[in-house]
This record gives structure tokens, sequence and C-alpha cells, in this order.
């Protein structure tokens, strides 16, 4: 570790240098901080550049140091602040608080912490329920966009849905499937099973290399926390957020991902001011396209900022 011109520490390991399409991401210009929530758990992040604050959360056990190629291209315009989830990437692996609204509230001491106004939420998968839960409870004025990158608003199947409405939704998982899913994770075998389900996330050209970087990265969650927030995420339900989002919105997704093709239009069409954008990816969008995706998120965000609420 050493210490950057802020004060704040760089890790030399943690911070080296990614390419994406846009260029390479400087660790000396990537500082790593911590903040300690309500709770008194120690989180991490990452923050680059200067501007409107531009907050990334990443999905399930994943961490922070994955939006990298978001770093690198869009902190030139924005101040990217990507955050380790609790138990996730570099942040403490308490022994509680491993439920969606637990880290909505992580995210609330988060823009405490840096005293944050006006800023613009962008969550790739479970983040995005972290977003949504985060309006539910706290609500939107202290937010002036969102982003929503490839998440079901709700993964179980009720009795009595079409397998129209099922795909609209993203519901895939029965009750007893989510709970084996969970069993599987948390068990003996938690570190293959959740390797192999990464690995199907990914489409076939993706070097191998980065595969292994992203379940290297994921597995630094425990197994039995990782299973307690897969059945916090999973039990989630979120359609009656979207028509109550009153911000502009930009939902992104993977045309080739698990979600299937209907998902993320249809929750784009059920937020009011909202975009949509359908790249050529499975589900991790940002890590298989950053090019399309950086692009379609700063075309987003420029249009945001030359026109008033």
């Amino acid at each position: 570790m050493r210490p950057s011109p802020e004060g704040l520490h760089v890790d030399d390991a943690l911070l080296a240098r990614r390419r994406d399409a846009s260029g390479t991401c400087d660790p000396l210009k990537t500082r790593s901080a911590y903040f300690t929530t309500n709770d008194g758990v120690r989180l991490h992040y990452l923050d680059a550049g200067q501007g409107r604050p531009l907050v990334l959360l990443p999905g399930w056990t994943q961490p922070a140091a994955g939006f990298f190629g978001q770093l690198a291209a869009l902190s030139d315009s924005f101040r990217c602040l990507a955050v380790d989830l609790r138990g996730q990437g570099e942040s403490e692996r308490p022994a509680f608080g491993y439920r969606v609204s637990r880290l909505a509230r992580d995210c609330l001491d988060f823009l405490d912490h840096l005293r944050l106004e006006d800023v613009v939420l962008l969550g790739h998968s479970s983040g995005c329920a972290v977003i949504w839960s985060f309006i539910d409870l706290f609500g939107q004025d202290r937010v002036r966009a969102f982003v929503f990158s490839d998440e079901p608003i709700t993964f179980l199947k009720r009795p009595g849905w079409s397998e129209k409405v099922c795909r609209e939704y993203g519901a895939s998982t029965k009750g007893d499937e989510m709970f084996a899913q969970a069993v599987a994770i948390a068990g003996p075998n938690g570190e293959r099973v959740l390797s192999e389900f990464l690995s199907r996330e990914f489409s076939s050209g993706f070097p191998d290399s980065e595969v292994a970087r992203v379940i290297e990265g994921s597995l630094k969650m425990p197994r039995d926390a990782a299973a307690e927030l897969m059945l916090s995420i999973m039990q989630s339900d979120f359609r009656d957020v979207l028509p109550r989002i009153r911000r502009p919105a930009l939902c992104i997704g993977g045309t080739r991902s698990h979600l299937g093709p209907e998902a993320m239009p249809w929750i784009a069409s059920c937020i009011p001011n909202s975009r949509l954008a359908m790249i050529e990816a499975r589900h991790f969008v940002h890590l298989e396209n950053p090019g399309q995706f950086n692009s379609a998120v700063r075309s987003f965000l420029e249009q945001m900022e030359n026109t008033s609420d």
C-alpha cells in the first residue's frame, strides 16, 4: 500500500491496470478508501474522477473492481464511485446483514459519508435490486438518475402467472428450486457450484482468464453469506416500485442474457421517463461489451445533463 496525494491509499495489486475499449485505468488516479455503516461495518469503495457522482453497485458476490472498465471510461466526466457491498470484495465480512434492505441502507450510509447529493445510481444485476429497495425505503430526493443493468424484477414464479408474464418479469425459479440453490451455494461444494454458475454467465468467446478473475473475486464472499443474500434477492418483488420512479432511467440488457429478451424492455416500459439499450452480450454486459455499455451510459448522462427536470 502507498499513500495517494489525497491521503487515501492505493493497493497496487487491487488497482492493477485494466484495459477496455476506451483506454487504460491508471491506478494512481483511482483512490481506495473505506467508510463505516451505521451498524458498524467497514465497507470499501473505489473513487475516480471529478464531477457529478456516479455510484456503481455490483451484483451478487461481485467486487467493485469489476467496474474498472467504467472507472476508466467515465471518470473523465464524472466522479465514479464503485462500492464493495458488505461481504464482497475488500469490504468487511460480518456475520449479519445479508438482506437487500440492509444493503440499501448501506448505500444511504455511503451517500451520507461523502455528503453526496444529486447522484446517479448504477446497478448491475442484484445491484439493481439494492437500488429499487433504496427507492422504496429512502425515496429519490438525492438522486438525479438511475441506470439498471440486466436484473429481473422478481425471480420467483407465482401460481397463475402465464409464461408470457414470467418472461416479462424475468421470473424463472420456483420456491423449492430457490432453496435448493441456496443450500448448494452454502454447502461443501459451494465454491464449485458458484464457479460453474458464473462460467455460464459469459459468452464462449470471452477470455477464460477474465472469467477466472470474476470467479476469484466472487469467492471472496463467505458461502453462507452468499446463500443468505441470494435468498433475500430471489424473494424480492419490486414491480410496484417501477411506476413510482420519477427520475430519468436507463435500462440496459444483454441480448443473450439468461433473463431473456423481454425482461429489461418490460422494466423500461414501466418506468415513466426511461430509455432502453439492448447490447450484444450475456449477463455481464459491462464486462463483455464495455465499449457499447460505456457509450450508452455516457450518452444517457450527457443528455440528462442537458435536460432540466
